[in-house]
């Protein structure tokens, strides 16, 4: 494998987009690229010359501002991001836009850093970080080369950028392959199954690779009933048979302690390619408004995460914004805005889509009668809690709960 003279696998070209031109010239002066194994290769003062730039060097790595004329960062990142995925993309901001940041966490940028607290140290944290990404890319890519791949691995490959495609960029073509491969080579994943999302934060590094690593004994002891989809360099999912369910649970809880950085939510169980869809697109959405609120000012973070924990331990009252907010000891307006822009939803919308999940984990993982059901998702009238039901989940209580047995 080539290394570059700082002793890196690869040099990393760089363009910087930004409409000040004092900021582009104080990140050329005053970042030491040549630590990082980088090299800027031209800079440009907005969205628009900069995708004409992007296009003219091709970038490994791309440092932009969010609001600037003719394209704004985002536009621009989402193009790069169609037109080459593997691109790393450093958004800047003037101020913590929490939209905005949500925005580049669906669209799969790397990071994100506020203008007012870019100094060398958070630049350096940012830098080193994406050289990390790329050298272990780049390591994967040698090993894989050297080793040979097995033809059920280029398949799995396959299935697995197929993924990240799908749930990183939207891309509908990526989603018709993965029904393609349900239906075929994946289909005994679509029957008495589990999703089970797991994610490392950027900080561990090397810890997805090394979570794969650690998941061969399992996927020898349930041959068959069990696969690791990796999507990208913090995302996974895993997806076992019921009958190994209890095995993979254990396995996650001894990993964490290895990993303190590693998190996962579990899907109810699954039969359909459809549910599958649902399910995943479902867990990879919370993963995105759980990874906003991490970009959020320490006391907003504390109030959001305080806020999500006393909703998910009373689904079964009669939850209002202004009650949310009274435990936290906000106002309800001031917790309103905050909310939305972390989540991107209403705190109603919230909270019913956390009933909707909680009903749907009772209804397949219990036998309690439909009533009880409802009174545990605080909803008191069954004839309303099943067209509630309907409504969301396209089929009534009674009709799930045989589909996912």
């Amino acid at each position: 494998m080539v290394k570059d003279n700082s002793g890196h696998a690869s040099l990393i070209q760089v363009l910087i987009v930004d409409d000040e031109q004092l900021v582009r010239k104080g990140l050329r002066m005053t970042t030491d690229w040549e630590k990082h194994g980088m090299v800027v290769v031209d800079d440009a003062p907005n969205g628009s010359v900069g995708w004409q730039k992007f296009m003219e060097y091709r970038p490994q790595l791309v440092i932009t501002d969010i609001v600037m004329p003719e394209m704004d960062g985002i536009e621009l990142a989402t193009k790069i991001k169609e037109e080459a995925p593997d691109t790393a993309i450093l958004l800047l901001s003037c101020h913590r836009d929490f939209v905005y940041a949500k925005s580049g966490i669906q669209i799969g940028v790397h990071d994100y850093i506020v203008k007012t607290d870019m100094d060398d140290e958070h630049m350096e944290i940012a830098l080193q970080r994406i050289r990390q990404q790329f050298d272990q890319r780049a390591l994967t890519r040698h090993t894989a080369a050297s080793a040979g791949d097995s033809p059920s691995s280029e398949m799995k490959n396959d299935g697995e950028e197929a993924l990240g495609a799908w749930l990183h960029q939207n891309d509908y073509t990526a989603k018709q392959h993965l029904l393609r491969k349900l239906r075929a080579e994946w289909h005994w994943m679509i029957k008495k199954c589990y999703i089970l999302f797991l994610y490392f934060p950027e900080e561990e590094g090397e810890g997805m690779q090394s979570l794969r690593n650690s998941w061969k004994h399992i996927m020898a002891a349930c041959a068959g009933q069990i696969d690791f989809l990796q999507s990208d360099d913090r995302t996974a999912i895993v997806v076992t048979h019921q009958s190994c369910l209890s095995l993979v649970q254990s396995s996650l809880v001894e990993m964490q302690l290895k990993h303190n950085g590693l998190s996962w939510r579990q899907s109810p169980v699954i039969n359909g390619e459809d549910e599958w869809l649902r399910q995943a697109e479902a867990l990879f959405r919370l993963w995105g408004i759980e990874a906003s609120v991490e970009l959020l000012q320490d006391t907003h973070k504390e109030d959001i995460i305080r806020a999500i924990d006393y909703i998910d331990q009373h689904l079964q009252d009669d939850l209002r914004a202004a009650d949310v907010a009274a435990q936290i000891g906000v106002s309800r307006s001031y917790f309103s805005t905050i909310f939305k822009e972390a989540t991107g939803s209403s705190i109603i919308s919230f909270i019913s889509e956390r009933r909707l999940e909680k009903a749907k984990e009772l209804l397949s993982a219990t036998t309690i009668r439909t009533e009880e059901v409802a009174e545990k998702v605080g909803i008191q009238d069954v004839k309303y809690f099943s067209k509630w039901f309907k409504k969301r989940a396209e089929v009534t209580p009674g009709q799930y709960r045989i589909q996912t047995k």
